[in-house]
């Protein structure tokens, strides 16, 4: 069964792990078992070159956690990240979750660094990125804010991303799957 938390991680000084109880560099077969006793579904499974897959997971029961990717390179789970919205959240909601779960990570691992934070408009459609990095002994881990709207229709989602490579690992394999 997989133990359940929006921050799980490690605290000062201990061992860097991936959320909901899971282990680096963990077999996908055994992931696949652990995700299916936790009543996910596996919608799909995508192939990267480097031997690399991505698979999107939906119904992990936990608050607003709207969907799951699960990074696997050579069959070994090396990254997950979380994507967290409600269709009824406002603003002050995402702002809330978003202010909630950056101090549980400074309580945790210390100060992140800002990596990101621009608000730009095209085509009608305005668009801001706010983002923080912390760096942790064996891996990373990424706070994302994205909305995206037009006078009709509004987009936001908050991520939070476990890696146990660098980003810049992370980011080749993700290009190799274009």
């Amino acid at each position: 069964m997989l133990a359940l938390f929006p921050c799980a991680g490690s605290d000062v000084g201990q061992e860097f792990k991936p959320p909901f109880g899971l282990a680096w560099q963990m077999r996908a077969i055994d992931l696949e078992v652990a995700l299916v006793g936790a009543n996910g579904q596996i919608l799909t499974r995508t192939k990267h070159a480097r031997e690399g897959e991505t698979w999107f997971v939906e119904g992990l029961p936990q608050l607003a956690l709207q969907r799951v990717k699960f990074h696997l390179a050579k069959d070994r789970l090396v990254a997950v990240e979380l994507e967290y919205g409600k269709v009824d959240w406002t603003a002050a909601n995402y702002d809330g979750f978003m202010r909630s779960v950056h101090q549980r990570l400074e309580e945790k691992h210390g100060a992140g660094t800002q990596i990101v934070r621009k608000q730009e408009s095209g085509r009608g459609v305005m668009q801001t990125l706010l983002g923080y990095r912390w760096p942790v002994t064996g891996g990373s881990i990424e706070l994302i804010y994205f909305a995206a709207q037009n006078p009709t229709n509004i987009f936001r989602t908050i991520s939070l991303h476990y890696a146990s490579e660098p980003p810049e690992v992370l980011s080749e394999n993700a290009a190799d799957s274009r």
